[in-house]
């Protein structure tokens, strides 16, 4: 069906000037929308926009501040309530901080148990789900093409992997109104386009509507009737896709990448390499994910790690954090020597920044808090912090343009504003080998600018960086080497010159 033929039927979620508070302070105001029936929507904005806020506000997570002015409205079964509790049954919620919560509780189920979960009202299986859920769930795998999945752990699953399998799990019930917050990003080229195809065909097939949040208007899923554009907490524009497209909401184009863009590598220390890695076999939780390693990083250079989702690039990175070591017979030597290095010692040479480190920054601190404490290698609040810490930890945010951050809560932080703030949190050591997976993920345009022009400078510095990413046009200007990964084998490493050649782009 077409929006246009629902004309006439009561909106399934409507907002009249509704406001919503987190922490005690504001972060939505006057918001006034309406979700009518057959139409799918997309929520463009940057990072503390308010997108994820929204989202849940719509879906009946947060409570509207109580002022008589403000509506919030549902359809549910043909009646109109002002109660989401309701309503809320007929949706199903896709969102990183989901993810989070698997990997932060190290919950173990395999991808067939998460997509039956889905129908059993829970995260975990307190019982044993029916012959026919088990049917249903195996069902959705297949449809989506990830019954690969079935018996995978999704603790051992890449980022992309893991959303893939969460969304499966918020398919099974068949919802009114499927919400997803940053439904592409940890996904690589072809998985971003498999699932938007995907989300075309829902929104094709009638039945569940459509409501995503994104930073890249060049991720609008086939079908997506609707945008609006938020911008501190309000709505600036909203309307048909056309319309809000031409008043802003497409994504800033991805910056062309030319061999002079590359920065050459600096001027190398005294050890004759960073990193030397000879690995037959890498394990996690007895299952063979990495092989026939042969790798070495010398200083200076700047490496971009590429490959499909479940690949093995941050299996990789673990790896050279000493967070993994490689089964018997496997040897990672660092800073020119052999050898086993005390891991406390290493922690202070290496920094990693990564989407699973993130899930364990959950609670209550203030920025400043949270970047300091990447000096101490603690997590968590400290109970007599070190003044000369934060007082480095105030210097990074300047110099990084976060301070409005450094006195907030991170639990009220966007998820790029608290990856700003890691990234940070890992400079502040100004370590020898910094290692980024997916650094540019959940930023908006602007962000990811800022944030690669300051990778580009620490590059120029010096620093060594090794960086995943699923979308290396944003990142090889500022990185020298290219290793390229697939089914847990490095099939290609050398200059980033020489890998444009050989493959000619970078898809």
């Amino acid at each position: 069906m077409t929006p246009s033929s629902h004309t006439h039927e009561p909106p399934l979620v409507e907002l009249e000037q509704v406001g919503c508070a987190l922490g005690g302070q504001p972060v939505l105001h006057d918001l006034t929308w309406r979700l009518s029936p057959g139409q799918h929507w997309a929520v463009l904005g940057g990072n503390g926009a308010g997108k994820s806020t929204f989202l849940r506000l719509v879906r009946g997570e947060l409570w509207p501040l109580p002022e008589s002015r403000q509506r919030r409205r549902y359809l549910v079964e043909g009646r109109v309530t002002t109660s989401p509790l309701s309503f809320r049954e007929h949706t199903s919620l896709v969102s990183s901080e989901l993810l989070a919560r698997y990997q932060h509780q190290n919950w173990s189920l395999n991808g067939l148990e998460v997509v039956v979960s889905g129908l059993t009202g829970g995260h975990l299986l307190y019982s044993v789900p029916a012959p026919v859920q088990w049917e249903r769930a195996q069902e959705v795998l297949e449809r989506l093409e990830l019954t690969h999945l079935a018996e995978r752990d999704i603790l051992t699953m890449s980022q992309g992997q893991a959303k893939q399998v969460l969304i499966a799990r918020a398919l099974i019930n068949r919802p009114r109104l499927l919400i997803l917050d940053e439904p592409c990003e940890g996904l690589d080229a072809a998985s971003r386009t498999r699932l938007l195809a995907m989300l075309g065909k829902v929104m094709a097939h009638g039945g569940t509507q459509v409501l995503y949040a994104t930073h890249r208007g060049s991720e609008l899923a086939p079908g997506t009737s609707h945008a609006m554009i938020m911008e501190h907490g309000a709505i600036k524009a909203q309307g048909p896709l056309a319309e809000v497209l031409d008043q802003g909401g497409a994504d800033l184009a991805p910056p062309a990448v030319t061999r002079e863009h590359i920065p050459s590598p600096a001027m190398a220390n005294n050890d004759p390499f960073l990193v030397r890695v000879e690995a037959p076999e890498v394990y996690v939780e007895h299952q063979l994910i990495l092989r026939g390693l042969d790798w070495e990083i010398q200083p200076g250079s700047n490496w971009l790690v590429l490959g499909p989702n479940g690949a093995g690039k941050t299996t990789l990175l673990r790896l050279l954090a000493g967070e993994l070591r490689p089964a018997l017979g496997g040897s990672v030597a660092w800073f020119g020597r052999g050898g086993r290095r005390n891991l406390q010692d290493l922690r202070t040479r290496v920094s990693l920044v990564s989407a699973a480190w993130q899930t364990r920054h959950m609670h209550s601190q203030s920025g400043v808090e949270t970047v300091a404490s990447g000096l101490s290698g603690s997590v968590g609040p400290v109970r007599e912090p070190d003044p000369a810490h934060h007082q480095a930890a105030r210097a990074w945010l300047k110099r990084l343009g976060l301070e409005e951050l450094g006195e907030r809560d991170i639990t009220t932080l966007s998820y790029g504003q608290l990856r700003k703030l890691l990234i940070a949190r890992a400079m502040i050591n100004q370590p020898r080998l910094l290692l980024l997976d997916e650094p540019l993920a959940g930023l908006d345009a602007p962000a990811r600018a800022e944030v690669g022009a300051l990778l580009a400078r620490l590059a120029g510095e010096g620093a060594t960086l090794v960086g995943v990413s699923h979308y290396p046009g944003e990142m090889l200007p500022y990185m020298s080497h290219v290793a390229l990964m697939d089914q847990g084998r490095m099939v290609f490493q050398g200059s980033a010159a020489q890998y444009l050649a050989a493959h000619g782009s970078l898809a």
